[in-house]
């Protein structure tokens, strides 16, 4: 299995942890990842790889939807994480358009640890400020944003954000995204934080 040799552990991932804590803390804020060449298997975008590289280490667990075993395997080779069912998994990789049973089994945590929740990883094509074809309008709204932000992201299955809007209706319990995308066009992969705090409404582009 491919191991990153041009990846930082301590450069590329204290930049890219920064830019995750900024669009978590903004969210509805798009930033570019600093780009590394790397070379992740069919079906995990760079900008994934590069937000698990920051995240995963041996001390948590990962866990992908609906994807080849390479991925997996590339995962734990240059992360040290470990692959585990859904329900006990920190960390739960899946794509856009992906059903809302892709997060069922996910912890939103407990009233006494509700830190103990997974964090949602989900890839899309594309992130922006603009609408772009196969794109989802998304309106956000809480702590974090000045009165309300928009941005466009896709494809994006609907059922799935109603699953996560249910999840997150609890707080604290909940289930925080990050979304990622390469962003072909502009060269740079991008990512951007949607909180359980966040309140979330969509239109289809």
């Amino acid at each position: 299995m491919i191991r990153e040799t041009a990846y930082d552990e301590v450069f590329h991932a204290q930049r890219h942890f920064r830019s995750l804590l900024d669009s978590l803390s903004r969210p509805g804020t798009i930033n570019d990842l600093a780009p590394v060449l790397c070379t992740p298997p069919d079906g995990l975008h760079t900008a994934t790889a590069l937000v698990a590289f920051a995240l995963l280490n041996a001390d948590v667990s990962f866990h992908v939807v609906n994807m080849r075993e390479a991925v997996a395997a590339y995962l734990t080779a240059n992360t040290n994480a470990k692959a585990a069912p859904i329900e006990v998994a920190v960390f739960v990789i899946a794509n856009g358009q992906e059903s809302h049973e892709a997060i069922e089994g996910a912890t939103c945590g407990t009233l006494a640890y509700p830190d103990t929740s997974a964090t949602l990883i989900l890839q899309v094509d594309a992130l922006s400020r603009a609408a772009h074809a196969g794109c989802t309008k998304l309106t956000l709204q809480g702590p974090g944003i000045d009165g309300r932000a928009e941005v466009f992201a896709g494809p994006l299955n609907v059922d799935l954000l109603l699953a996560l809007q249910a999840r997150n209706a609890e707080f604290p319990l909940g289930i925080d995204t990050i979304l990622t995308a390469d962003n072909r066009r502009s060269g740079r992969p991008r990512v951007m934080g949607l909180p359980r705090t966040t309140k979330v409404s969509w239109q289809i582009c």
